[in-house]
């Protein structure tokens, strides 16, 4: 009994030791500690491909219980749109069920709870050291309304009020909160998506990558107004730095490099979880994915595409390593060492070293629990 008191008491010991340096080496390779994401939760993945670039740990998914602030939250839901469900009705379109509003005050909610003001908490300061992650503001409303048999013409009026809202939500995290540093993505290329491509045929087959002109345009003109209004904020707020993430060029480069990333040609533009023979694209509106008669493929890992709207996880975590891990795709590059990779690496070592203590700290109270060690 004393020799099995004495090496818990020992692993024990050293579990303290490499959580403190872990946490250690942490602080010293990046001045972020967190990340607090916004968007559509079909896309969370990003999230966590984001904090594994960077060496962070991984996103809890908000509950009103249970979440620690200071470990970095995900907020996103299913299908958020940007603009209120007003801003919908003003337009002649119907309101749709979720939008990021809530996601905003849910995240404020928690930044004063149990606080009289959150300078009594100090979470002012956590956010100093933390990313907000802003993934993919807009494309939903477009999606919802383009739905609505409205026209790529009348759905482009949308976009200064889309840009706006999200120009407003930053705003209120820095004004209410203190947040300092944002990552914001632009959209990736609409008329590349085989949902959108079945929406809006077109007869050009002279193109290798077969995406729609006319949506593609309609994803710049977005990106460019959003860009511009991001532009706009450092000059308000100096002491803030946000990051303007170009997703339709880390899209394209993706789409472009798809063989040497292991993305079969033959299945470039076509669905992984769709209708099998549905079209050029495996996608049918009426047998989506996750409904009756749609079925999966056995090689996500190939497609780019999970269904008609949504990425694969591979293709994902490729966008996201092209994004930070290439130059020329965030503006302005991140202000943090160069060798973020390396740094990750060190922390991840760290962390099996941990694990295989840990690991063993279990089994030695399993075997005393099932009284098989030998005293």
């Amino acid at each position: 009994m004393a020799s099995l008191t004495n090496h818990c008491f020992f692993l024990i010991l050293l579990l303290i030791i490499f959580a403190a340096s872990s946490a250690k080496a942490q602080k010293e390779s990046s001045p972020f500690y967190s990340i607090y994401s916004f968007g559509d939760s079909d896309s969370a993945s990003t999230s966590d491909h984001l904090a594994a670039v960077l060496g962070l740990p991984s996103l809890q998914h908000f509950t009103e219980e249970g979440v620690e602030f200071e470990s970095g939250i995900s907020f996103m839901t299913p299908g958020a749109t940007v603009m209120s469900p007003f801003s919908f009705i003003k337009n002649g379109i119907p309101a749709p069920q979720q939008s990021h509003h809530p996601q905003i005050s849910a995240f404020m909610k928690l930044f004063y709870k149990d606080c009289f003001s959150f300078h009594d908490c100090g979470r002012n300061k956590v956010l100093q050291k933390a990313i907000v992650y802003m993934d993919q503001p807009g494309p939903n409303d477009y999606k919802h309304s383009l739905l609505h048999t409205k026209s790529i013409s009348e759905v482009s009026k949308l976009v200064p009020d889309v840009v706006e809202t999200i120009k407003s939500s930053i705003e209120q995290l820095i004004k209410d909160a203190e947040a300092k540093h944002f990552v914001v993505t632009g959209i990736i290329p609409m008329g590349c998506l085989p949902g959108f491509r079945t929406m809006f045929p077109e007869d050009d087959n002279s193109r290798k990558i077969k995406c729609h002109k006319g949506l593609n345009l309609f994803a710049t003109l977005h990106n460019d107004h959003l860009w511009q209004a991001l532009e706009e904020l450092p000059l308000k707020y100096p002491e803030v730095e946000i990051i303007y993430a170009d997703y339709f060029k880390a899209f394209m480069a993706v789409l472009l490099n798809h063989a040497f990333l292991g993305f079969k040609t033959e299945t470039l533009m076509k669905v992984c979880c769709g209708s099998t023979g549905s079209g050029p694209f495996n996608f049918d509106p009426l047998r989506q994915c996750g409904e009756k008669g749609a079925v999966a493929c056995s090689d996500r890992a190939s497609h780019i595409h999970w269904d008609g709207f949504r990425l694969t996880p591979e293709a994902s975590k490729n966008m996201i390593d092209t994004l930070f891990r290439k130059k020329g795709f965030v503006f302005p590059e991140f202000k943090f060492e160069r060798d973020h990779g390396a740094a990750a690496a060190k922390r991840h070592h760290h962390s099996k070293v941990y694990g295989r203590f840990r690991d063993g700290l279990r089994h030695l109270l399993e075997l005393h629990a099932n009284n098989v060690v030998d005293y």
